[in-house]
């Protein structure tokens, strides 16, 4: 004959167990008064239970769920701990994304125009800033103005006079230096501040005095800057024009990190590597600087045979029938076509390793007579392969969009 357990005497065996539990896991954070106390119910718990005492089970149970809510102490919810805790969670997010999956670039050169931007600055002679709706419209496509006075009177400091910043890649910016800690932030990266003055805002060459042809001061400022090195030192006076002109953006990019690791690149792809190991003169990274990211088109994958006949790439013998290689060899307006200049110059061959650990590639910029690539600095290892960039996402217009 079965008999059939009472309800009541089922939830006191799972009040029993719920409240070991508790003393089990908060026993080392529950003050002894607390502890105590709740010990002394589950015994009361357990006399009544085989009693049978259904009255005072149901009296203890409102008890021992007082004393366990009662026993530690509650903080109360802060909104800015939880705006705080999902900035953090989204922050920590983001950077997974980043280091694993994808990850923005800004490009810096024109070594891939016009499929890919680099930054443009150009000085102006005078300001040419437009109105406040004008300037937003125009900083969506890419454009902003630069307009930077000296509103400090000073001499700049002998070491690194001028820096540049950022943050994660985003916001570069430079900030001149003064011997008396003041500075002076100019929202612009130093390359285009101390380039050639046809292709710069002119900081180097209006932070001192101009020189005529034939020697004379024209200026009672010292003697004009020519590099960044020679910034050291020199005097700057307050309601002095310090950089002026207009700044293109580079295209803002997206790179597929995850994808290399499930198949091998794909010739004519525009793709990401990094120059660590590649050390040559032409390479234009300093040992000390460790590596840079670079982007380039893919035109050789191992095994490959390149030569240009130029303006046409020839891979394996026959002209390359990739569509970005095909419109740069074809000369479509603005392609220039390619150059055999360095190691692909004269009729000369290149054949890249395919053994294991020694895999080569070739990188070559679509802007192919003002690319640094590998027809100087030579081939890219495997093993510095980034992946394949994806999508342009800023500015808007121009190459926004998929990247082929």
């Amino acid at each position: 004959m079965f008999f059939l357990t009472p309800r009541y005497l089922k939830h006191a065996k799972l009040l029993h167990k719920g409240v070991t539990r508790f003393i089990n896991y908060k026993r080392d954070i529950l003050p002894q008064a607390k502890l105590d106390e709740i010990t002394t119910l589950r015994t009361s718990l357990e006399d009544a239970m085989r009693s049978k005492d259904k009255a005072r089970i149901a009296t203890l149970n409102d008890e021992i769920n007082k004393a366990c809510e009662k026993a530690l102490p509650h903080a109360e919810q802060s909104d800015i701990a939880d705006n705080v805790e999902v900035f953090f969670v989204a922050i920590v997010i983001a950077l997974g994304i980043r280091s694993y999956i994808a990850q923005p670039f800004k490009i810096p050169t024109g070594s891939m125009q016009p499929t890919l931007y680099g930054i443009v600055a150009n000085h102006t002679e005078k300001d040419v800033s437009p109105g406040f709706f004008q300037q937003c419209k125009d900083y969506v496509a890419g454009r902003s103005y630069i307009n930077v006075v000296a509103n400090h009177s000073g001499r700049l400091r002998r070491e690194e006079p001028l820096t540049e910043h950022g943050f994660m890649g985003f916001f570069t910016h430079c900030r001149l230096h003064f011997e008396d800690g003041h500075n002076i932030w100019i929202w612009a990266p130093i390359r285009q501040l101390a380039t050639d003055p046809e292709f710069n805002l002119g900081l180097l060459y209006y932070a001192g005095a101009q020189i005529s042809n034939d020697g004379n001061q024209i200026t009672p400022d010292a003697q004009i800057v020519r590099s960044i090195w020679d910034l050291g030192g020199k005097e700057i006076k307050e309601g002095q024009l310090l950089a002026r002109g207009t700044l293109d953006t580079g295209d803002h990019v997206l790179v597929n990190k995850f994808s290399y690791h499930f198949r091998r690149p794909v010739r004519g792809e525009v793709f990401v590597f990094t120059t660590q190991n590649i050390r040559s003169p032409y390479m234009n990274v300093p040992v000390e600087q460790g590596s840079q990211h670079y982007i380039k088109r893919l035109v050789g994958v191992p095994g490959d045979r390149l030569e240009v006949k130029s303006p046409v790439l020839w891979i394996n013998g026959k002209p390359a029938e990739e569509f970005g290689m095909k419109r740069v060899g074809a000369m479509e307006e603005p392609y220039k076509g390619y150059g055999n200049f360095g190691i692909l110059s004269d009729g000369r061959v290149r054949e890249l390793s395919a053994r294991d650990g020694a895999r080569e590639y070739w990188a070559m910029g679509d802007n192919s007579y003002n690319s640094s690539d590998s027809r100087y600095w030579g081939t890219v290892p495997e093993r510095n392969l980034v992946g394949p960039a994806l999508f342009c996402y800023f500015p808007l217009g121009r190459n926004w969009g998929v990247i082929r």
